[in-house]
Order: C-alpha cells, then sequence, then structure tokens
C-alpha cells in the first residue's frame, strides 16, 4: 500500500513557492549583493568569501570534542564508572585512579583532534589572507581573498589562484581566451581554454566596469550554489550605459566560469564577475566527507564491548544478589565484623539498599572486563600500518610518475584481508590509458599494419610465435601503410573521402596547442588521450593542427599543385560545439572554412550512435567498416567513427536559433541542447572508422593469476564491445583456453529493434525472457562446471546487463556471476557499474573496485573498498577511494602482502586485548566472591590503573604493528594463504568464544594456585609472619602479568629486538613501579608503601611463588598447539616448515620484498584453479535439474544509491528498490563462488582430497536427482 502523503500547510507552499530556483546577484563594488536573501545561504545569505574547514573553534572544542569521544560505548563505560568513583560509599577505588587513565585516553585523542584541526585553520588562514586586486568603481585595487563579495569584479594574474567562482569578462590574449590548470579539481594537468562572455562590438574595459559599478543595473542571474565542476547555467544582463543600446542578455556556460582552485596559466592577467564565493563556491562544495566506511572486524568489536558489558553488568548483579543474601542472613555470625554498627553500605536491616550499592561498587570493580586503551592502541597501529608501512613501501612506488601509494583512510586496514570480489574498471586501470593511433578504414578500405598487445599476449599464451614488436613513430602514433604514408593517399580514387577524414581528425577536438607552430615543437594539452591521438594522427597524415583561438581553428593542411605537395594554412571559424558526454557518445563541430566557405559538421562518435544517425542512401561502404572495427575489437583496439554532413545556410539558422535559445535556458539547459543536437545530427555521410590501441599495464596477467589463485573473483566493467572485452579478458590472464565462456546478449533482438521489425515494448518483453532463459542456463554450466572441476566465465553487455539488474532476475544474475571463475560486463555505463557492485556487496562478500576515472568514482564508493589508480583521467578516482597507486600490479601487494598482514595483526591484537583483561578481571570478581562481594580489592588502585596503559599495552602494540606469520615473499609467491584471513578464521564467533573462556581458565588458575597453592595461611617469612593481602595480591598481579606476556610471546609468529624490549621491558616496570610505589609517600602509594622492597621482595617465596600459576595457565595452549601442528598442520604451519628448511639450507640470507622469486620453490603448492572443462561435454547428459530464475531471491539494499545527481538522467537503466531488510553478510548463502574453500584453513594435502570429495559428492547428488 502506498504510503499518505500529508497535504501541506499554506505556510509550508508558501515557503516552497518562495524558494529562488536561481541566483540573482547584482554587479558592483563594495558589497553589492549584501542584504540579498537566498534560499540555501548560510543564515539565508549569500556568503562571504571567507572559508573555515575545521572541525571546531574556540567555544566548540571543548564540547564537541568531548561529544564526539563519548560517542562509543566504551568510554561512556569508563566515564559512568569515574563518576561512581567519587562516592566513596560506593566506590571500593580511589578516584584518581580512574579518572587519570581517563583524562589520559580522552585527553590524547582531543589533542590529536586539535593538532588536525589547528593545520585546518592554518591553511584556511593561508587561503582567506592570499591577495588579489577587485575593482572600487574606478579602478583596481588590492585586497585578501576574505574581502572579496560576490558580484564584484575581480583581477587574477598569471600563475595565481582564482580567489572564487568567476565569469569571464576579458583577458590580456587577444582572443579573449585564457589558459587554467585545473589539477587542484580534478587531478588533470593538461591546460584547458576558457573564454570570455562574447558581445558583439563591446571590450570590456576600465570604462565598462565604472558604468557597471556606477548604475548597479548590470546583473547575472545562474544556478543556485551546487557541486557540480562541469555545469553552469546562467545569464548576465547588460546594461544599457555599458551596451551603449538596448540592454542584452548574454547566455553563461561552462566554459564562461573560471573555478577557485584552478589556477591561470600562459596568460597575463583575467578579470571576471565573482559569481559563487567561499563556502558557495563548487570546490567547497564538493569538500564534504567520503561516505563513512567500517570494517567488518570494527563492527564486530563494538558487538564484543556490548557483550562485556552485558557480562559485567550479570557479574555485579550476582554479586549484589550474593552480597545482600550473605548481609541479611549470615553477617551477624561473624561478631567482630560489627555489621549492627556499620553505614548504608552494608546494613544487614535494608538488603535491598544493601545490593544497590553492592550492584554499583562491583560495576566500579570489574570494569576491567572492557580494555580503556583499546580504540587508542587500535588507531595508533593503524596509522603506522597505512601511513607508514604501506606509504613508505617502495616495491609500490611507480618511479616514471614519481607515485607512491596512498593510504587515505586507515578504517579499513584489515578489511583487505577479508577480499571476496574484485570489480575493476578496463580502460586506464588494466591498461595504460595510453592511446596509440593503430589502424583505420576509409571508405570501407581497411589500413594499418602490426599486431596489438592484446594479439602478442594471447598468442604468447597459446605457445604460438609472437611477430617482432614496432616501436612507435612518436608518441600517441603506432601506424604503418605506405598507401597513406607521405602523401600518397592522394592517388587513390577515394582521395576527397579521405581528406574529410583526415579532416575530422584535426577540426573535430577541444586540444589546446602550446609552444612554437612547428611540427616537430609544438605540444598538445588535451582532455583525453585518445584526442591527443588524432590530432597527432593528422598532424602526420599532413594535416597539422597549429592554432585555436577562441572562435577560430587553424589547420595546416596538405595539398597538391601539379604532383607536388603543398601546405595551405586553413582556417576553420568554429560556429557550435555540441560536445560529448556518456549519454551521447559522440561529438560535433559546426564549421566554416576559410578556403571553400563551406558549412560543415564534422561528427565522431561511437558506432552505435553514428550508424543510427546516417542517411540511408550513400553509404556504401557501411556494412564493410562494420565488419573492420568488429575484427579490431577482438584485437583489443578501440574504435570510433567518422562521420560528416554538408549544411545549407537556410537549415542551418532555422537550428541555430533553437540552439541559443537552448544555451540561454536556465532550467534543463543540457537536457534542451541535447534535443537540438539530435535535430541536427542526422542524414550523416560515413567517413570511416578509426582504431586506437591502449597497451595493458605491465603485470596485470601475473596479478589476476595471483588473485584468483587467493579464490578471489574478478569482474571486469567495461564500456568497451563485447569482443574487445573478451580479447582482453584472454590476454590477461581472466579467461583461460579451457574455460567455458557463458555470453548473454540480445543482439539480435537489438538489431531488430532498429530495423524497425519490432517495437520497444515487443524489444522488452522478448529481451527479457532472452536474458532470463541465458542465465538459467549459466546456472546448469556452473552446476556442470561443479561436478567436472571446470571453471565457467560469463560475459554480458549493457542492455542484457539492464534486464539482469531488474528485481525478478538480480537473484539469478548474482548467483550465477558468483559462480564464475571471472565475469566481464561490456558496454555498461557509470551507473551500471555502481549497480553491480551494490549488488555483489549485497550478497554478503567483500567487494573492491578499482578504477582510474571520474565514470568509476560510484564503483568506487559503492564497494566495501575504493582503490584508486591515478593516471591520465585525472584524480576524480584517486580522490574518492580509500586507497590509491599508480599501477593495477600493485593490487597483488596491497591485498596478499598487506591486507593479509594487517588481518591477522588486527583479528590477534583484538582478541588478545579482550583475553588478557578477561583474565585480569576474573581475579578481581573470584576476590570479591572470595570476601562475599564486599568491593575490597585485592590490588592497589594505582597498578590495577596501569594494567591496560603501562604492562600490557606496548606488547599488543608491537604484535599489531610488526607480526609477520610468513615471510612477505612467501605471501606473495603462495596466494593460497589468503584464503584463511578471507574466510575470517582469526576473527570468528567460535574463536573469540574460546579466547574468552580460555582468559577466565588464566584467570581462575593464577588466583587459585596463589591463594590455595602457594599461599595458604602458613609463615611466609622467616620471622613467622605470613603475608598480608597486598603481598598475596602483588604476588597474584605478578602471576598473571607473567602468564599474559608469556601468552603474547607465545602467539608472536616474528620477534625483533624491539619484542624483547616490550614484552620483558612491561615485566621489569611492573617490578620498578612497584619499587617506586613501596618508596613513595603513603598519601599517593596508600596499601603499596613499604610493601614491595622491605618486605615482598625480600621472600624467597614470592619469587618461586608466582611461576607455577603462569606456568599451569599457558600449559593447554602449548598442548593444543603441538597437537595440531604434528596432526593437523594448516598451510601456514607448511610455509613456516619450508622456509625454515630453506633458511637452515641456505643460510639467513635475507631476501629483497616485491622481487620474483629467484629459485623453485622446495614445496609444491596446488592451485584452487580447477584443471578441467566442459569443452565437448554434453551438459545435458549430466542429469542436472534445470534452474528457475524466479527461485532465486535477490539480496536486499542496505542503503539506496543514488548517481543521478553525478550523471544526469539514466531512463534505461532501473533503479534497484529500496531495503525492506538486510541480511547477515556473514551467513552462507545459497550462492557461492566456484572456488569457495572451507573457512578451516587445509594443508596442501588436505585441499586436493576436498576438491576431489567435493566433485564426487556432486556427482553423487547428480545421480540422485537422476
Amino acid at each position: 500500500m502506498a504510503p499518505i502523503e500529508r497535504p501541506l500547510s499554506a505556510r509550508a507552499k508558501s515557503r516552497r513557492d518562495k524558494a529562488p530556483k536561481t541566483r540573482h546577484l547584482v554587479v558592483g563594488a563594495g558589497q553589492p549583493n549584501a542584504p540579498k536573501v537566498e534560499h540555501g545561504g548560510r543564515n539565508g545569505r549569500i556568503r562571504g568569501n571567507a572559508i573555515s574547514t575545521g572541525k571546531y573553534n574556540a567555544v566548540t572544542f571543548v564540547p564537541k570534542g568531548l561529544y564526539e569521544q563519548f560517542r562509543r560505548v566504551a568510554n561512556l563505560y569508563f566515564l559512568s564508572v569515574a563518576i561512581i568513583s567519587v562516592f566513596e560509599t560506593v566506590s571500593p577505588i580511589k578516584p584518581y585512579t580512574t579518572w587519570t587513565p581517563l583524562a589520559l585516553v580522552i585527553g590524547l585523542s582531543l589533542i590529536k583532534e586539535a593538532i588536525e584541526d589547528y593545520k585546518r585553520h592554518v591553511q584556511d588562514r593561508q587561503q582567506n589572507t592570499s591577495p588579489t586586486e577587485r575593482f572600487n568603481g574606478t579602478s583596481f585595487e588590492k585586497c585578501e581573498w576574505r574581502e572579496l563579495q560576490a558580484g564584484n569584479i575581480v583581477r587574477v594574474v598569471r600563475d595565481q589562484f582564482f580567489p572564487c567562482d568567476l565569469i569571464m569578462l576579458d583577458s590580456s590574449l587577444e582572443e579573449n581566451s585564457c589558459y587554467v590548470e585545473t589539477k587542484n579539481l580534478d587531478g588533470e594537468t593538461n591546460l584547458k581554454t576558457k573564454r570570455s562572455v562574447d558581445v558583439e562590438g563591446l571590450k570590456f574595459e576600465r570604462e565598462a566596469f565604472v558604468k557597471m559599478c556606477a548604475d548597479s543595473e548590470t546583473t547575472v542571474e545562474c544556478d543556485l550554489p551546487n557541486n557540480s565542476l562541469y555545469t553552469f547555467t546562467g545569464v548576465t544582463t547588460l546594461s544599457s550605459s555599458v551596451t551603449c543600446g538596448d540592454a542584452t542578455k548574454v547566455a553563461l556556460n561552462p566554459n564562461n566560469v573560471l573555478l577557485r582552485g584552478s589556477s591561470l596559466r600562459n596568460t597575463e592577467w583575467v578579470v571576471g564577475i565573482a559569481a559563487y564565493t567561499g563556502h558557495d563556491t563548487k570546490v567547497m562544495q564538493n569538500s564534504s566527507d567520503a561516505p563513512s566506511k567500517r570494517s567488518y572486524l570494527e563492527k564486530q568489536m563494538d558487538v564484543i564491548v556490548i557483550t562485556m558489558l552485558i557480562a559485567l553488568v550479570a557479574m555485579s548483579t550476582v554479586s549484589a544478589i550474593y552480597c545482600s543474601s550473605w548481609i541479611g542472613n549470615q553477617a551477624a555470625d561473624h561478631w567482630y565484623l560489627v555489621v549492627n554498627q556499620q553505614d548504608v553500605t552494608f546494613n544487614p536491616d535494608n538488603k535491598p539498599l544493601v545490593g544497590v550499592i553492592s550492584f554499583f561498587t562491583s560495576y566500579v570493580l570489574y570494569g576491567y572486563l572492557i580494555p580503556i586503551s583499546l580504540y587508542v592502541s587500535l588507531e595508533l597501529v593503524k596509522v603506522v600500518q597505512g601511513f607508514v608501512f604501506l606509504n613508505k613501501d617502495r616495491a609500490m612506488y611507480h618511479e616514471p610518475t614519481d607515485t607512491p601509494a596512498l593510504c587515505r583512510t586507515t578504517n579499513l586496514n584489515e578489511e583487505l584481508g577479508m577480499i571476496h570480489t574484485v570489480l575493476s574498471d578496463k580502460t586506464g586501470t588494466l591498461t595504460c590509458n595510453s592511446m596509440e593511433f593503430f589502424k583505420c578504414s576509409i571508405a570501407g578500405v581497411s589500413y594499418g599494419e602490426g599486431v596489438t598487445e592484446i594479439e602478442r599476449a594471447i598468442l604468447q599464451r597459446r605457445g604460438e610465435p609472437v611477430p617482432k614488436k614496432m616501436d612507435p613513430i612518436e608518441p600517441s602514433f603506432n601506424f604503418r601503410d605506405p598507401r597513406l604514408e607521405r602523401g600518397e593517399w592522394h592517388k587513390r580514387p577515394d582521395a576527397h573521402i579521405t581528406r574529410d577524414f583526415f579532416r575530422v581528425l584535426a577540426v573535430c577536438q577541444t586540444v589546446v596547442p602550446e609552444g612554437e607552430p612547428t611540427p616537430n615543437e609544438i605540444v598538445y594539452q588535451a582532455e583525453s588521450p585518445d584526442e591527443l591521438a588524432f590530432v597527432v594522427a593528422a598532424k602526420q597524415f599532413g594535416f597539422f593542427f597549429k592554432k585555436r583561438t577562441a572562435t577560430t581553428i587553424t589547420v595546416a593542411e596538405e595539398a597538391f599543385e601539379n604532383g607536388n605537395p603543398i601546405k595551405i594554412d586553413v582556417e576553420y571559424k568554429i560556429l557550435n560545439v555540441l560536445e560529448f558526454s556518456s549519454a551521447r557518445k559522440r561529438m560535433s563541430v559546426i564549421v566554416r572554412s576559410s578556403r571553400d566557405g563551406k558549412l560543415m559538421m564534422y561528427t565522431k562518435g561511437a558506432d552505435s550512435v553514428i550508424y543510427q544517425r546516417m542517411k540511408p542512401e550513400g553509404n556504401a561502404f557501411r556494412a564493410t567498416t562494420q565488419e573492420h572495427m568488429d575484427d579490431w575489437a577482438k584485437c583489443g583496439l578501440r574504435t570510433l567513427c567518422l562521420a560528416s554532413k554538408e549544411l545549407n545556410e537556410g537549415e542551418y539558422n532555422k537550428w541555430n536559433k533553437q540552439f541559443v535559445e537552448a544555451s540561454q535556458a536556465l532550467s534543463n539547459r543540457a537536457e534542451k541542447l541535447e534535443e537540438v543536437a539530435e535535430l541536427i545530427e542526422t542524414d550523416l555521410t560515413l567517413l570511416g572508422a578509426t582504431a586506437i590501441e591502449d597497451k595493458l599495464q605491465e603485470g596485470v596477467p601475473r596479478t589476476i593469476e595471483q588473485l584468483m589463485k587467493a579464490n578471489i573473483a574478478v569482474w571486469v566493467l567495461t564500456g568497451d564491445k563485447q569482443d574487445t572485452a573478451i580479447n582482453i579478458g584472454q590476454a590477461c590472464s581472466l579467461i583461460t583456453p579451457q574455460m567455458k565462456l557463458r555470453i548473454i546478449n540480445v543482439e539480435d533482438l537489438v538489431k531488430s529493434e532498429n530495423e524497425g521489425d519490432i517495437d520497444s515494448g515487443e524489444f522488452e518483453h522478448l529481451a527479457m525472457a532472452s536474458v532470463k532463459h541465458q542465465i538459467e542456463a549459466g546456472l546448469v554450466d556452473a552446476e556442470a562446471a561443479l561436478i567436472m572441476n571446470a571453471e565457467v566465465g560469463m560475459v554480458i553487455d549493457g542492455r542484457s546487463l539492464t534486464l539482469a539488474l531488474k528485481e525478478e532476475l538480480a537473484g539469478a544474475f548474482l548467483s550465477l556471476g558468483t559462480k564464475c571463475s571471472a565475469v566481464i560486463c561490456c558496454r555498461v555505463s557509470p551507473l551500471q557499474k555502481a549497480l553491480v557492485t551494490q549488488l555483489v556487496r549485497d550478497s554478503g562478500r567483500i567487494t573492491l573496485a578499482i578504477g582510474d576515472g571520474a565514470n568509476d568514482v560510484g564503483m568506487i564508493q559503492a564497494a566495501h573498498i575504493g582503490v584508486g589508480i591515478s593516471g591520465q583521467e585525472g584524480m576524480q578516482a584517486t580522490m574518492a577511494s580509500d586507497f590509491a597507486f599508480a599501477q593495477f600490479r600493485y593490487l597483488e601487494r596491497l591485498i596478499l602482502l598487506h591486507g593479509r598482514y594487517n588481518y591477522k595483526r588486527i583479528a590477534r591484537m583484538v582478541t588478545y586485548f579482550f583475553f588478557k583483561n578477561v583474565a585480569f578481571g576474573v581475579t578481581i570478581f573470584m576476590y570479591n566472591m572470595h570476601t562475599n562481594a564486599s568491593g575490597q580489592t585485592v590490588y592497589n588502585d594505582w597498578l590495577m590503573s596501569s594494567f591496560n596503559i603501562f604492562f600490557t599495552n606496548f606488547p599488543v602494540l608491537v604484535l599489531g604493528v610488526l607480526d609477520q606469520d610468513v615471510k612477505p615473499q612467501s605471501s606473495l609467491q603462495i596466494p593460497q594463504l589468503y584464503r584463511e584471513t578471507q574466510a575470517n578464521t582469526q576473527f570468528t564467533s567460535r574463536r573469540r568464544l574460546l579466547w574468552f573462556v580460555y582468559g577466565m581458565y588464566v584467570g581462575v588458575v593464577c588466583f587459585l594456585t596463589v591463594f590455595y597453592g602457594i599461599h595458604t595461611g602458613e609463615a611466609d617469612s622467616k620471622d613467622g609472619r605470613p603475608f598480608g593481602l597486598w603481598e598475596v595480591g602483588t604476588t597474584l598481579y605478578t602471576s598473571v602479568l607473567i602468564a599474559l606476556n608469556l601468552q603474547l610471546a607465545l602467539i608472536s609468529n616474528f620477534w625483533t629486538i624491539l619484542h624483547h624490549v616490550v614484552v620483558w621491558g612491561s615485566i621489569l616496570l611492573w617490578w620498578l613501579l612497584n619499587i617506586a610505589l613501596s618508596e613513595t609517600e603513603v598519601y599517593y602509594s596508600t596499601y603499596s608503601w613499604k610493601t614491595f622492597l622491605p618486605i615482598t621482595s625480600q621472600v624467597a617465596k614470592y619469587w618461586v611463588g608466582f611461576w607455577p600459576g603462569a606456568a599451569l595457565a599457558l600449559m593447554p595452549y602449548m598442548y593444543v598447539i603441538c597437537i595440531y601442528r604434528f596432526f593437523k598442520p594448516t598451510l601456514v604451519d607448511a610455509v613456516q616448515d619450508r622456509d625454515l628448511a630453506k633458511r637452515r639450507l641456505h643460510g639467513d640470507v635475507s631476501e629483497k620484498e616485491g622481487k620474483e622469486p629467484g629459485q623453485k620453490l622446495d614445496v609444491e603448492f596446488s592451485s584452487p584453479r580447477r584443471v578441467g572443462t566442459l569443452k565437448g561435454v554434453v551438459v545435458e547428459n549430466l542429469g542436472i535439474t534445470p534452474i528457475k530464475s524466479e527461485d532465486i531471491v535477490k539480496p536486499r539494499h542496505r542503503r539506496q544509491l543514488s548517481f543521478a545527481d553525478v550523471w544526469g538522467k539514466q531512463a534505461d537503466i532501473p533503479e534497484i528498490p529500496a531495503a525492506r531488510g538486510s541480511i547477515d553478510g556473514r551467513k552462507s548463502l545459497s550462492i557461492g563462488h566456484s572456488r569457495e574453500v572451507s573457512r578451516e584453513v587445509v594443508s596442501p594435502i588436505a585441499e586436493s582430497s576436498e576438491t576431489d570429495r567435493s566433485a564426487v559428492e556432486a556427482k553423487d547428488r547428480a545421480k540422485g536427482k537422476r
């Protein structure tokens, strides 16, 4: 039932109707817009240009900082304990012993927050006080950035950053344009051209500025502040005094806007109007924090803390009941207690009050079950793991680009060790995104020689001869064909088509030329490597693009007179630019040639959109060109169609009026411009097609092979064609020769729809049925692969994926994908990438998404972990990511080494933290019950407070930072080791429970050994005196402390000098602190005064007495470990034995990390990849019951995705419904990965037998079904 919408009140409707949809600014000096009220601004007003990015100020730091700290359950608990400790009637310990460690932990966190926030304020001040110039009504004067106001006229000089978002009016260049570097916004280092507002016959000079400020009638109407860097819609109205005529409206577009954060290059100065200032600027609107991500272990820590709190409350309740019962029923029998004269604490006449007081006393006393230093210690360990080990890893440093690895968040360090699925972009991620013009087809004739890197890789994998590699003629151009080189093209019968083909390459682009206008010295600044390759190719073919102004492009074209080549400079006046977008998939320019005066439209774009817009006749070679593109796609080349159209004046003038109206629209301008573009981009004449090679990055095949051996599924999401994607998959080891490949597409139905045989409704119905049938057939293949010990791969195109993501098919699609060894989604949009990632994430698998471009941002943010490649497409992906580096091959080291180490370190650290506190807390609980829950402590207050901070904290920190179960080389050589951490074997509920029970055992054994085995009441010293409470407590504390530190030593796999210092040093520190307290004034040392040095340490029984308890406590662990090591060894044990044997054989020679193994391994470990094949097998004969897609339920969303504000309208892509519930990500699902293994870590021998056993069981199931 749909929710009932409550009607808006009249006041609410009025507010909604009055809320402005655009920003209206008056241009002038001073504060021309100060009183303006605007919807969405701070306090309802247009903001000034000062910024503040700090979280706190002098007033809010303390309250807000404390609020942030006490949002943690553990800190809130310790605060409650500290408050209770103030009341001496209730508290068994002194207040300062609880407030001191709490203040220390909270203080350290606040100091860290203060330092970080101070740095933010310093950066803000540096920006706010930066110098610039503004017009004061008569001239330009110097001022600081923070003094600027919206509507001011601002001047910026060369190499300065723009202080706010400016609408450009004038520049020092003749064509009123400027060059801008946007590296700080999007990471792109190439220069971009911006143009001033174009008003015919008007020059924006001082006189014009004076008039603007004097009459206050020049206005700007534009969008409200928003975070879209690449869109801007507005209109400026110039007053009649400025134009010396009628008031003039001029449309504004993104090309007129200079954004804060970018800088002026190669231009002496520019002048502009301040449109957005301060926090209204686009760069500040984009400064919101990325989606908060928490690791699985961190979430489980909250569960553990809450569980421990419940246990603490239960223990306190038991103590309260026992105490009140004993006081009421048995205390009178102990006459020496004189309970009838006690205060309310032990008043036998008021047992309920005694119980309440005893509860709070125990609540304070048992607080050591929860480690106060856990969060601080964990944060410190993660910082070292991320900012020291990962950021400083030389093996992940890319020297050619001077790019180190970058950990942008430390929250997910351990999550890297639990990855199940990697979802990767292709272009720029698996490939170099350094395009080279390789082949072309002109008028149905294919040109270009050579073998692509993809073909070479496939030939190498097949063991066939590989042709010699040809080096590029120049960067971005690796084309060879004598039929087109050295002007030979003009001798061909289709020379006029070839000429237009080269003109499209040279003219239909947005490249900015720099340097001397000669072919050898010019430098091109391109927004994409594709455009750079096209312009360089045009230059090589004799069409040299040499100059660009705001309205023209100059090309030195190759012409022939009497058979001799000559160069003629042809100027093309740019009338309109129909820009490329991910939705349009094409770009067009309308130009007029100075040579022949023709009005031409040149277009380039994807074959799917160009072929739909070609005129029905006159394209005789369209079929041949399509064949060429299909062949190139199989070789891994990126293809693009080139077309042209000659326009007549009447047609163009009529259309241009609509274009101007759409470009001046303040609402839905982009949609209106697309609609207008559709009107003229019709009846195109096909010229040919281009083929660009994007080579595989170094190490990609090995990395993917290693990930798949580690039981990590790899999904490639690309916008390329199906054949290109398949060949890329083969070249990078994703698709193997023996793999059964299930291709899901609806090409025949798409063709029928394009030809008009079926309408869109019929297509939807038939395509849905077709995709459903293909997915179900794929599920049968997956079952057959399990029986035959084979692998299955899936390839699905964008149209089919749209249908597969719908509610009725999403579950079956996910089931098939997770059972496949490799999945390739081709022809996908950015939103589809994010939706697929979210679907896999909702299945409970830990996902990692990796990409390099803005179109990968949605996918990166949707995954559990996002990795950005800092490549050719800017820094958008990097800025949205959790980790970043320069090459895909570093992913192997990130996951298999850092991820695996981090997981094992954090898991052991957290588990040990709670184990040691349970052991310590149990001794306090047992003594309290020993004293009839009176609240008496067995340890000195200071010593109890020091337990978590000094005596046991440093060893566990070293464990979390430095522990290694196997050598780094072994983690990379044997990726099967990763399966242990992937299955979360180190932090399961069962394992945590065992350590909890073991902690209780250690505490009980130590207590019983000391109280009932060592100190049983007899004389402990030569003078006949027995030990008192504090002496016995010292013995018990020593026994527990040594047991805990030795336990940490036992679980440490890797020892350094630092390990010895902290483990043995912590025990030594315990004795040193006892000595210090023994000799400190009694007011401060309380019961430890003259206890240790003159009494306890002088008795041999003490030095002998603490060892038995520690030894008995550790016996079970040592026995169990030895039994498992000898009778049920894990893969880790086998690798450790191998490494030990190698070290004994060759000596302790350190190997450099990150290097390939120099010799064959002494022990061979089996690969988890299946070796069987389905080729030649009749699947129907295996007796597999058909699977219905409707029987597989799609996992529910945990949160709704929304990328429409970034990517615009995506009409053909369905939104996944909002969540009705969620599933536990750790529960077993009905869908499983084809390489899934047991959560138990198996030995190499057990591994192969397990595979055989599963195959036999699958065959038995098949026989039963038959």
